[in-house]
């Protein structure tokens, strides 16, 4: 492996960021052949402080939003090729519940009358649950006026298992991924980028894919979309193993209520403790506007007692079996006030991917091909204009 003091002067393509979407982006450029890839990233590849750190992430088609929901079915399709090229399942498939009350208004997460219309019109196949319904497939507690909507086809991404693949696959064509190897600042062309130790690499293509420190490159040149980031709490909870091949991967939308709001959401048990306990995921899918920060290195790191409480609270009243909570964890999660990504072509030669706005990683596949064409002097094969950096929600 490289290091920074004997990496190249110049290279076909620079990838600054090491997550999902500078790792997707080097893995679409190998099988496309192009191997004189160069991807630097400041920490280590995925780390734990960034937003693509974890062992799941959901995949589904239930949106509100016609637009994400087609792109969500597109996605769909690069994961069954992505899983063709790995040679191994990178995703299980046990169905989405969307559960609580059910109220015309949208939420970042979307909202259920909104998820039922879009999939009414897209033929996408779902089952109505009531509350009793729910309770006596799950093993939560609805209050009585929840509503809900099962999507069979959709599940968990195994992260943790795509981005080992990632790194393989472009290793494998040859690309270099360097670790911890800070760049401090870009061409003002997107021509090249200089590291801390003041070396400069010279890019025929540069790609910005580092989360929420893309705004620190690009504020420089005048090309940072107006973003936030959001500290996200998630947790492990151990279940008791009864009921532990019962419960669901599921959303539960509540109305705002004080500093509670409202939204949470949890995996099925997809893992273990180190001694064998059977343990689910489950997290808050909203930020209280006092911790939400414009500067990337001001977010909170430490879990936010409040939002602790608030996320036990729910999983012990509302889920049957929970029994400890034995990790915590809060990850950036870098927002744009659509909740939609910026995805463009920003330069001749610079494209970036940011605001990935919780949601990203499901569409990993479609975003690193993206990326890949718009990086080897292409366009997408489809249509992103929604999330185009010149919309009015990202113009700064």
């Amino acid at each position: 492996m490289s290091t920074p003091s004997s990496l190249p002067s110049k290279a076909a393509v620079v990838i600054v960021g090491g997550g999902m979407a500078g790792l997707s982006c080097a893995a679409s450029l190998a099988r496309k052949g192009i191997t004189d890839v160069l991807l630097l990233e400041a920490n280590t590849l995925a780390h734990a402080k960034a937003s693509s750190f974890g062992e799941t992430r959901m995949f589904r088609e239930m949106y509100s939003d016609p637009v994400l929901c087609r792109l969500a079915q597109e996605a769909n399709r690069l994961w069954r090729e992505e899983e063709t090229h790995a040679g191994e399942q990178l995703r299980d498939t046990h169905g989405l519940l969307f559960y609580g009350e059910s109220w015309d208004e949208e939420t970042i997460e979307g909202s259920i009358p909104g998820a039922r219309r879009v999939m009414d019109d897209q033929g996408i196949p779902y089952e109505a649950l009531d509350a009793a319904q729910i309770a006596a497939r799950f093993p939560l507690k609805p209050k009585a006026n929840f509503t809900g909507l099962f999507e069979p086809t959709a599940g968990a991404v195994r992260s943790d298992k795509v981005v080992a693949h990632w790194i393989r696959t472009a290793r494998e064509a040859g690309h270099q991924l360097i670790e911890h190897c800070s760049v401090a600042g870009l061409d003002p062309d997107g021509g090249g980028v200089t590291l801390e130790n003041g070396h400069h690499i010279a890019a025929g293509q540069l790609v910005v894919a580092c989360g929420i420190w893309s705004q620190l490159l690009l504020a420089p040149l005048g090309l940072a979309p107006k973003l936030e980031v959001w500290p996200m709490l998630w947790a492990h909870y151990t279940v008791n193993p009864a009921l532990a091949d019962r419960y669901p991967q599921w959303f539960c939308f509540q109305k705002e209520r004080g500093d509670d709001g409202g939204l949470y959401y949890g995996f099925p048990v997809l893992s273990r403790t180190a001694d064998g306990r059977p343990r689910i995921k489950a997290g808050i899918d909203w930020a209280p506007p006092e911790l939400r920060v414009a500067e990337p290195n001001a977010m909170v790191t430490e879990p936010p007692t409040r939002l602790v409480e608030l996320l036990d609270t729910f999983l012990f009243n509302e889920l049957e079996g929970v029994q400890e909570r034995v990790e915590t964890v809060v990850s950036p999660y870098s927002m744009a006030s659509d909740v939609n990504f910026v995805l463009d072509r920003l330069t001749p030669k610079l494209s970036l991917f940011a605001g990935g706005s919780g949601q990203a990683f499901k569409f990993a596949p479609l975003i690193g091909d993206s990326l890949g064409q718009l990086a080897s002097g292409s366009q997408p094969s489809v249509d992103l204009s929604c999330w185009s950096h010149q919309r009015d929600a990202v113009r700064a």
